[in-house]
């Protein structure tokens, strides 16, 4: 089943959208954000952000292709100051990623975005784990298919989306599939692959959250 989502692609509907983030409740994560482009490193390039605002049940996909310098310098509505570069820069607003290192260094890097409240679901599952088996990390795939709860035939609908986008860098030259991703207007089934990632993560913070020793939560929240 496609995942619904709203695509940012003008500085007024990411003015707005701004507002929407900013008015969140912050007691708990709300944000939940993945990253994609080409080559996605500080040598690359950002083309999409996916954030999954939890509490209004919808997924934003900010086109930074076509947005450019404007995805981080555009203000929110009588909102001054407030952009989406101080919203991730922000402690006090957490956002949830999975394995953030790349996302990090790409965002600060190429548009000196220094990413702040982030707590990574990799390491918040590695975390949760017995300490005889915190020798390795976990894969987004494998963590989705051990503890998002999805039905069989839900997973299977995830992983033939996650499949497509696999297939496109495992088959095709890195360079070209890469560049996919700023191809205007973007197709639907790469959409999908980009967004549905985030989506899950709600559901995966709330099963480690259940779970995770205070001692190990803070350990992964200052990582």
């Amino acid at each position: 089943m496609p995942y619904e989502y709203t695509l940012i692609d003008t500085p007024q509907a990411l003015a707005g959208l701004l507002t929407k983030l900013y008015e969140l409740e912050r007691t708990r994560p709300a944000l939940f954000i993945d990253l994609e482009g080409y080559d996605l490193c500080r040598h690359g390039r950002i083309a999409l952000i996916t954030i999954h605002a939890s509490p209004l049940a919808m997924t934003y996909l900010v086109d930074v292709t076509v947005l450019g310098e404007a995805s981080f310098t555009t203000e929110g509505e009588n909102l001054p100051g407030k952009t989406l570069k101080s919203l991730l820069e922000d402690k006090e607003i957490p956002k949830v990623l999975f394995d953030c290192r790349n996302d990090s260094d790409a965002l600060y890097n190429l548009y000196s975005v220094d990413m702040a409240g982030v707590i990574d679901l990799q390491l918040m599952e590695l975390a949760t784990r017995k300490r005889r088996k915190r020798a390795y990390v976990n894969g987004l795939a494998r963590t989705i298919k051990d503890y998002s709860g999805l039905s069989p035939e839900a997973f299977a609908e995830w992983d033939e989306v996650k499949s497509y986008g696999k297939k496109i860098f495992d088959t095709g030259d890195p360079e070209t599939a890469g560049l996919l991703f700023e191809e205007r207007p973007l197709d639907e089934k790469l959409i999908q692959y980009s967004i549905q990632d985030a989506t899950l993560l709600p559901g995966l913070y709330d099963t480690f959250d259940k779970v995770i020793e205070p001692s190990w939560r803070k350990k992964v929240e200052n990582e």
